[in-house]
Parts: structure tokens; sequence; C-alpha cells
């Protein structure tokens, strides 16, 4: 081992350094194959990792976006169908609507209305549900009674209206208000999503009502 050692003393300057640059090089080539390059490598895939849940993350953001404004839609939606339905309903409900028409009749305080319901006629995605009406009253009283009928939930349509004096009643005095016929047709509407034509082929009936709240 001596030995050894005196060779090494003996050997040139320029030798001992070449070697120990060698033993450095192998040592630092060693460091990178079996750490740095593992670390290297884990590094990129973290990044690439980053990368890919940074997209991941945009996608997500966007689908969000999307999926709230189709939420907001949806709803929306959902609402104008309710309001669809409140103003034109799948049902026929006609006496109900009836019943509403003369609670307005009375209110108004007019007399002598007929009420006699035709055949109801398909449109598109809904039905016309046409009632002829006749019904005697002042001016005033007619006018109060469509406008209270314009307010109704349900869509009326007021066609067909014809005014004149109304000849079976006699004024008692010269004071005594000018009473007028109104003949008309309201039009109420149900919304249908596939017509059915059995359902639709309806005699007219006649019900007459008549309300006692005019003079």
């Amino acid at each position: 081992m001596q030995n050894l050692f005196d060779r090494l003393a003996a050997v040139a300057l320029g030798i001992k350094l070449g070697v120990l640059v060698a033993i450095i090089a192998l040592l630092g080539g060693g460091y990178y194959y079996f750490f740095y390059s593992d670390m290297v490598d884990e590094k990129e895939q973290l990044i690439a990792q980053g990368e890919k849940l940074d997209k991941e993350k945009k996608e997500y953001e966007k689908r969000k976006v999307e999926y709230l404004a189709f939420r907001n839609e949806v709803n929306s939606l959902l609402e104008e169908q309710k309001e669809l339905l409140r103003v034109l309903p799948k049902r026929d409900d006609i006496e109900q609507f009836i019943e509403s028409v003369q609670s307005q009749i009375e209110l108004a305080g007019l007399s002598k209305v007929s009420s006699i319901r035709e055949a109801a006629a398909p449109v598109e995605m809904y039905v016309k549900i046409p009632i002829r009406m006749s019904l005697v009253g002042t001016y005033h009283q007619i006018n109060h009674f469509f406008k209270n009928v314009g307010e109704l939930k349900r869509i009326v349509n007021i066609e067909d209206l014809n005014l004149q004096p109304n000849t079976e009643t006699i004024a008692t005095s010269l004071t005594a208000p000018v009473l007028l016929k109104a003949n008309f047709v309201a039009t109420t509407f149900q919304f249908q999503e596939k017509a059915s034509p059995g359902s639709l082929q309806q005699k007219a009936g006649g019900t007459s009502i008549t309300s006692g709240g005019g003079k």
C-alpha cells in the first residue's frame, strides 16, 4: 500500500489533475444519469400534467358557464310555459270561463244575458272556443264589462260586436238611461299539442244565463 502511495506521489502534477478531472466527470455523469435526469423527467411530467389540468380547468369553466346559461334558459322557458298555460290552458275549463264572465256581467250590472257555445275550431297549436253572447245594459255598463273581461287571466277576444238600441225595453221617464243590446262573440283559447279531430267535432250547445243586476 505504501508503494502505491509513493508511486502516486511520484506521478506528475498534470497527470494528477487529469485523473482528478476524470473522477469528477465520472461522479458527475453518474449523478446526472441516476438522479438529475430522473428529476428533469419528473419535472417535465409535472409541467405537462399542470398544463393538462389547466386545460381541463378552462374547459370545465367553459362548460359551467354554458350549463348555467342553459339552466337559466330552461328556467325562463318553464316560466314562459307557466304563463302560457295560465292564459292558454290545456284543459277546456269552459264552465269555469263562463262563470268568470258571468261574474263580470253581474259586476257591471248587466241583464238579459244569453250564452251559446259554438263549435271549437283548431288553429295550429291551439283551439278557438267561441261563445256567442247577448246582453243588455247602458253604454257605460257594457264598456265596463268589456274592460273587466280584458283583464281576465285567460285570453279572451271580443269579435263580431254589434250595438243597437234595445227595443224590448221602454224607458219609464225621460231621465231613464238608454239601454243598448250588445251581440258579440267572446272567443277564448285552449292549448293543444296534438289536435284530436274527434274532440273538436263538438256540437254547439246553448246555455242561457240571466243576470238580475241591471235595471
